[in-house]
């Protein structure tokens, strides 16, 4: 690390992608977080008012490392300045920027949907490739929303000369709603910006670089058309011209202008879409369109000669049909701070009816902070409750009442019990560990003379009697935990199956009192990747324990980029 990139000195501070306990943090309630980058985290939020108005919005904080190196907030400044100049309708909309808890933020719109990469890797899984019509209408939509940003001028009425530098699949949203956005200006150069970036200096992902920026050359708007034409050509083969094996190869074959033909890809394409691709793509920047816009234009006239004309309607259709009802309901209907606090989350300033440890006004993040959880709050099984539950063992067995008694309790609002069982052992949301992901180091060494075997055991073999315990989180944690190396194998194993290239995976196992894993279960059932993370799991031993049973929910987070 150079000196304006120090190391975090508390990176277990950092929270895992997924779901979270809910934190206030400036005038904004952080949900649930996204991603993370190089230099930000980026939550889901909500932005409060009056008379219970509520907004979900994005929230992207710089990671608190980072704040005190002034090259890294003047670039996050820069950033927040040059997309909140930009008011469109095909770009991502800035609405705040501040300073909570110590770093800079900056707040921008929801959007329900996914970026073009996610389409492309879901197409890509199924065998599948995304309609011709809809890949121009997208990439129409993005070309027009690059020239108004190209177009940019001050507030004194002087050209900016802005280069997004990044234009990628990722980098452009389709809403379910059928809008296209164009995102993330973080890399952007204008000659107004107060942190310039000189030429020389490469940024910027290298398969979708042009020559002259890969070389470090100055660049101009015709650099983000490369990119764009780039783009257009991995969305309709769902290849990327210039992947290779390596960042040198790649650059390579970016200034060499080393790729297949289009339509030796796809033959059913129509010469004409070809021919729009090869001359965004020109390795010469004055043999490709001038102006983005005149791109969008080339294809919205092949477009209208054809019968594949559509639009934004045709695009929600297209959306809604390909990712499926639960998966757009899951992004489209955000709870309510409200309704989260009734199923039992911990919220700053409501009551949780689920637990008596947070009162109005007060905030309580302890627990759910260190393990990343969402949900209902941690709770460990006393010996008086131990006793109450052997009591009413006891009088179920006298009246007969036969099956199974389950200790446990969903972190949904759960039905009257028909038995009085104490409050659960719930252990929270525990990040895997895997690339690009802290998990948290903290937690405590299992009692000695207890054993935590994190491997798979030998049915053979016979486990060494020991006096049950009372399972505790951190005896949990450390099994999962010591078997971060097996999940991240499973995750890259099976990169194919997985829908994004980064995610969380949400797991419920049960241990028996053995301290055998009974059952397993994933959100991605009947795939390799569920029956790898099945497999791993299932080969975990804990202790013995005075529980019948322990319902473990956990989310294991990967990164395969």
């Amino acid at each position: 690390m150079t000196g304006n990139d120090p190391r975090p000195s508390n990176p277990e501070a950092r929270l895992a992608i997924g779901e979270m306990a809910v934190k206030a943090y400036g005038n904004y309630f952080l949900i649930k977080k996204l991603a993370e980058g190089g230099m930000a985290e980026i939550f889901l939020a909500k932005q409060l008012g009056v008379e219970g108005f509520e907004k979900n919005v994005v929230i992207k904080r710089m990671l608190p490392h980072l704040s005190a190196a002034s090259d890294f907030v003047s670039m996050f400044l820069d950033e927040a300045r040059l997309a909140a100049s930009l008011t469109h309708s095909n770009i991502v909309q800035i609405s705040d920027l501040g300073m909570a808890d110590g770093c800079y933020f900056i707040c921008m719109e929801y959007l329900a949907g996914e970026d073009l990469a996610t389409v492309l890797r879901t197409a890509k899984r199924r065998g599948e490739q995304a309609p011709v019509n809809i890949v121009l209408r997208i990439l129409t939509e993005a070309a027009i929303g690059l020239h108004f940003a190209h177009e940019a001028v001050d507030p004194k009425g002087e050209p900016m000369r802005l280069v997004h530098r990044d234009i990628s699949p990722s980098n452009i949203f389709i809403t379910y709603g059928g809008q296209v956005k164009v995102l993330d200006f973080g890399i952007a150069k204008a000659e107004s910006r107060i942190t310039s970036t000189g030429a020389g200096v490469v940024k910027g992902k290298y398969q979708y670089m042009s020559p002259e920026q890969a070389r470090g050359d100055s660049i101009d708007r015709r650099s983000d058309i490369f990119s764009l034409g780039v783009s257009l050509y991995e969305a309709l083969t769902g290849v990327r011209p210039f992947a290779r094996d390596s960042d040198l190869a790649v650059l390579k074959a970016v200034l060499g202008g080393e790729y297949q033909p289009v339509r030796a890809l796809r033959p059913d394409l129509p010469l004409e879409v070809e021919q729009i691709v090869n001359k965004a793509m020109a390795q010469e920047p004055e043999y490709r369109y001038p102006t983005a816009l005149a791109f969008a234009q080339e294809i919205e006239r092949y477009v209208g000669a054809t019968t594949s004309a559509s639009g934004g309607q045709a695009l929600t259709t297209f959306m809604t049909g390909f990712f499926g009802p639960e998966r757009v309901k899951s992004k489209m209907r955000i709870e309510s701070l409200d309704e989260l606090a009734k199923r039992g989350v911990d919220i700053p300033g409501r009551t949780n009816p689920l637990s008596p440890r947070t009162a109005v006004g007060e905030a309580q993040f302890d627990i759910q902070e260190k393990t990343n959880a969402i949900g209902a709050p941690l709770t460990i099984q006393t010996a008086q409750q131990s006793r109450k539950l052997k009591f009413w063992m006891a009088a179920a067995l006298v009246a007969g009442i036969g099956g199974t008694v389950v200790a446990t309790k969903l972190l949904t609002p759960a039905p009257e019990p028909l038995i009085n069982t104490p409050p659960p052992v719930v252990v929270p949301v525990v990040d895997a560990g895997l690339p690009g992901v802290v998990i948290d180091a903290g937690a405590p060494e299992v009692d000695a003379g207890l054993v935590v075997d994190a491997g798979v055991v030998d049915a053979g073999v016979a486990v060494k009697a020991q006096r049950p315990v009372s399972l505790t989180t951190a005896m949990v944690q450390k099994g999962i935990s010591a078997n971060k190396g097996r999940f991240q194998k499973c995750f890259k194993d099976n990169k194919p199956e997985l829908p994004a290239a980064q995610g969380t995976l949400k797991v419920t196992f049960a241990i028996a009192s053995s301290g055998r894993v009974s059952s397993v279960s994933t959100d991605l059932q009947g795939t390799k990747v569920s029956r790898c993370i099945e497999a791993a799991v299932r080969g975990m031993v804990f202790p013995r324990h005075v529980d019948l049973e322990v319902r473990v929910p956990i989310a294991l987070s990967w990164d395969v980029r």
